[in-house]
């Protein structure tokens, strides 16, 4: 009855693991906050920069011109965020969720945002220039004010409900066939 200890002890740390990141998370250039709750914080024109925000929720933070380069926000939630002005230039957005985020004058310049969810997110005056937008959901997203030269915007849902097939780049979308909530075959 040896594996009993270990097992509990593993299931321990396991539970505790998501606390004790927390706890020690201090938000600041460089911290390491990988999987921590910090819904709500109030990091407005703070420096952030090579942060790790992995796996964070960070949903209705106040981060308006938080300086957030090169920080790994991969899979983070940013739901309802206000990130106007913000410095997100290189960071690693791949998979988070920006779904009615102010990104307003934000800099994503070189931005990861692959698989991100960017549905009704607020991007006027944004910059997407060089940013991987590929297999990106951009619904209900007004682009016309957005600088998107360079991006890569293969696989990415459109505005327009429709996938930009290959070739497709910045703003100029080679639209396909329009997604569907229902796998083909089940009408």
């Amino acid at each position: 009855m040896r594996w009993f200890p270990k097992l509990v002890f593993a299931s321990l740390l396991s539970a505790l693991g998501p606390a004790l990141a927390q706890a020690e998370c201090q938000p600041g250039a460089g911290a390491v906050c990988a999987g921590a709750d910090l819904r709500g914080l109030d990091g407005v024109d703070h420096d952030f920069s090579a942060a790790n925000f992995h796996d964070a929720n960070l949903s209705a933070s106040e981060l308006e011109g938080a300086r957030l380069s090169a920080s790994d926000l991969s899979r983070a939630n940013l739901y309802a965020a206000n990130l106007k002005h913000a410095d997100l230039s290189g960071a690693n957005l791949n998979g988070a969720t920006l779904r009615q985020t102010h990104l307003e004058g934000a800099n994503l310049r070189g931005a990861d945002l692959r698989d991100a969810d960017l549905s009704f997110a607020l991007l006027e005056g944004a910059d997407l220039s060089s940013a991987d937008l590929r297999g990106a959901r951009l619904q209900l997203v007004d682009l016309r004010k957005v600088r998107l030269e360079g991006a890569k915007i293969e696989g990415a849902l459109w505005p327009t409900d429709r996938v930009c097939k290959a070739g497709s780049s910045g703003r100029d979308c080679i639209e396909g066939e329009p997604i569907a909530d229902e796998p083909a075959g089940r009408q």
